[in-house]
């Protein structure tokens, strides 16, 4: 009689290699297709929304404290409000909207603002309620702002005794007002005068004709203390230059990038040898700031193509449309904003 056949091991089901492999296998597979869960952002660390906040613009604090409760907390922490940076913020004529915002920011500080910087918007009442509720002022940046005046500018300067760096960037200034700015802070390291156009010198000019070199000569004046200047697209020329070059004895770097009207002759580089960094009249625009200002030949676009509020002293004003009067009403708080005037505990 033949032995009989005991069960191979391929042949027992519940015994097999193969498919006890095939079953760890397809765990293993559903374990890689279960999704993690998304991140809880509204349990952020306190310090770590303040770090996020240091690093992004003001805009977008103001954006995000409408994301939670949290959120909202964190952005309420004087720390956020050192620096209050309202520039390319892409409101363009509806940029009256940031003045509420913009307020609000500067009581959220608490007295500690050292950097405010607005463009398209704000007049002497903003500056005014700047310096009620701050006097350790750092650096005021001024671009585009049509509806402050010297006088309101000077008044605020005055108020701020710790002012170093100070930048005006096109608006309805006057090329005096570089004197006005450096009599009310003669301690001034830092300094950028940008205009919308200067005008070249056709023909021969009287020795005693000074009027091109009105805003140099306010610099060498009064800003003995000074660093850093940019003057650009100033129709500055070379004697305006060297009384700048000589009544600014610390002067480091000097950017006079547009400026036509100065030749950089023998004596001009004699001069500015001394200089750490000099970039000259026809040098790249590229690195410059208000580069997406310029047309191809490097003139602002506004200054060449004028327009219905162009005017003959060179400047382009905002439509008087705009009423600053009635900004602060709070049917004209911007959408967008609306959350961080709720209460906290909301």
């Amino acid at each position: 009689m033949p032995p009989s056949l005991s069960p191979t091991p391929d042949s027992n089901p519940t015994t097999s290699p193969q498919k006890h492999t095939s079953n760890e296998m397809h765990s293993q597979v559903e374990e890689v297709q279960e999704q993690p869960t998304d991140p809880d952002w509204s349990e952020l660390h306190r310090d770590v929304l303040l770090v996020i906040f240091d690093k992004i613009k003001t805009v977008e604090v103001l954006k995000s404290a409408c994301t939670c409760k949290s959120w909202r907390m964190a952005s309420r922490e004087p720390e956020c409000w050192r620096t209050i940076d309202m520039t390319n913020h892409g409101y363009k004529s509806g940029a009256f909207l940031l003045i509420d915002p913009t307020m609000f920011a500067i009581d959220l500080s608490q007295g500690r603002v050292e950097e405010f910087s607005i463009e398209a918007f704000g007049d002497d009442n903003l500056l005014q309620f700047l310096c009620d509720r701050t006097s350790v002022l750092k650096c005021l940046r001024l671009i585009s702002c049509y509806f402050i005046s010297e006088k309101g500018l000077a008044a605020t300067i005055k108020k701020q005794p710790k002012l170093e760096e100070i930048q005006i960037a096109f608006g309805p200034f006057s090329n005096k007002v570089t004197e006005i700015v450096g009599m009310e802070a003669p301690q001034l390291k830092r300094f950028k005068f940008n205009a919308l156009c200067m005008y070249p010198i056709t023909g021969e000019v009287d020795e005693e004709d000074l009027s091109f070199d009105v805003a140099a000569l306010g610099i060498a004046k009064t800003m003995h203390q000074l660093r850093h200047l940019q003057l650009t697209y100033n129709s500055i020329t070379n004697r305006g230059l060297k009384a700048i070059l000589e009544g600014c004895p610390h002067l480091e770097t000097l950017d006079i990038r547009g400026c036509c009207n100065v030749c950089m002759d023998y004596d001009m580089w004699s001069l500015c040898a001394r200089l750490t960094c000099l970039r000259q009249p026809n040098d790249s625009l590229d690195d410059y700031e208000f580069r997406d200002k310029l047309d191809d030949s490097g003139w602002h676009i506004d200054s060449v193509h004028g327009g219905s509020d162009y005017t003959d002293d060179g400047y382009i004003y905002e439509s008087k449309s705009s009423n600053y009067d009635d900004a602060s009403t709070d049917e004209n708080k911007s959408s967008n904003y609306g959350c961080i005037f709720d209460d906290a505990d909301s």
